[in-house]
């Protein structure tokens, strides 16, 4: 069902949406936006969050109007759905590996600014002929592995790297960048998230000390996560925070303390549909609705109950939620849930419904899925 399809229930109570639906609060979706960019401006950085948490074109537009400079997107299809709404300065996270992500970086390039990852001279060359095919320049940002032991470029290498990358026609090294998630992975103490996300601040930073002294110029020193956004920005040097979860909150940064529970934007609402078993309670928020993401807390949860009644949806099937720990329920209840994981439960979705005080204010196409 298309959102034009759907505009009657703009208007109506959120117990007349068919379940399960994602809801965005609306008041809470303007507040974190605003504390953020708050964050941001104490940290002298300037902010492009990550759009692929909400990868819905009136969040960015409000993440802009409060003083971002761009987004970041990580796949070719939020790249294209970006710049087709009128976006026109995106950071595009991920190295375009393929010839389906070297053909988007060159039609998106013609009518916006794209910045391009890259951690490997294997995926810069195609990108490099392309653009000289094409007469036109890329530019490009070194990604360095600060931790996460993911993608980019040990520290000790970067300066060979980059060397090469400056040189390839077709390439412009705008800076270095990092996505420092491992601060996620230390838990809920404070002063081990703190330290651990302003070592990869230092770090970065370093990097490109060195690449500028070996005459280099690298404007750009961009970090990127809702966990170390109030850390990783704060080193000197840095000049860019990509924070992308924050503008929902959810249930992973809940739990180490990064969001607090009262800043969740995100939640499913959700239909109780059998109690045959007593315990658990089924309901229709399964691994379609809320993704397979289990939590990084160790419990195994998919997604907690913020309503009345409380409990875990602890298992997941595709269509059916395994609810635990719940207040006695009946078939017909509604529920609503904070997901795990804000990020991959949008991707399920088609659309989300912008709410306010319990009645739905706007319906929001999800853009860029794959």
């Amino acid at each position: 069902m298309t959102v034009t399809v759907m505009s009657d229930r703009i208007g109506r109570s959120i117990h007349e949406l068919p379940t399960p639906s994602v809801l965005i609060d609306l008041p809470t979706l303007h507040r974190n936006i605003e504390q953020m960019m708050g964050v941001a401006r104490d940290s002298d950085v300037a902010l492009r969050p990550h759009w692929k948490t909400s990868k819905c074109a009136e969040v960015g537009r409000l993440q802009l109007g409060a003083g971002a400079v761009g987004l970041t997107a990580a796949t070719a299809a939020e790249v294209e759905a970006l710049v087709d709404a009128g976006f026109d300065d995106i950071f595009w996270a991920y190295s375009p590996v393929g010839a389906h992500r070297i053909r988007t970086a060159l039609r998106t390039a013609q009518r916006a600014r794209v910045l391009i990852g890259l951690d490997s001279l294997a995926a810069a060359e195609p990108l490099a002929e392309a653009a000289v095919a094409e007469g036109i320049e890329f530019e490009v940002r070194l990604e360095v592995d600060t931790g996460l032991g993911r993608a980019g470029v040990d520290a000790d290498d970067a300066l060979t790297v980059a060397r090469r990358l400056a040189r390839m026609p077709g390439l412009v090294l705008e800076g270095v960048f990092t996505h420092e998630g491992h601060v996620q992975g230390v838990g809920a103490d404070p002063e081990r998230r703190m330290s651990t996300g302003t070592a990869a601040g230092r770090l970065l930073v370093e990097v490109a000390e060195t690449l500028r002294a070996d005459g280099l110029e690298i404007p750009g020193v961009s970090v990127g996560s809702t966990a170390g956004a109030r850390s990783a920005p704060r080193v000197a040097g840095v000049t860019e925070a990509r924070p992308g979860t924050y503008v929902y909150g959810d249930e992973n940064q809940v739990a180490i303390g990064t969001v607090d529970p009262g800043d969740t934007a995100m939640t499913v609402l959700s239909s109780v549909i059998s109690t045959q078993r007593g315990e658990p309670v089924l309901v229709d928020a399964g691994i379609k609705a809320m993704s397979s993401d289990g939590g990084m807390h160790g419990d195994g949860r998919i997604g907690t109950v913020v309503s009345d009644g409380g409990g875990l949806i602890s298992v997941g099937h595709e269509e059916h939620g395994f609810l635990r720990g719940s207040s006695p329920l009946q078939v017909g209840d509604l529920i609503r849930v904070r997901p795990n994981h804000a990020c991959g439960l949008t991707n399920m979705h088609s659309h989300v419904f912008a709410v306010e005080d319990g009645v739905v204010v706007d319906i929001w196409p999800v853009l860029g899925r794959h």
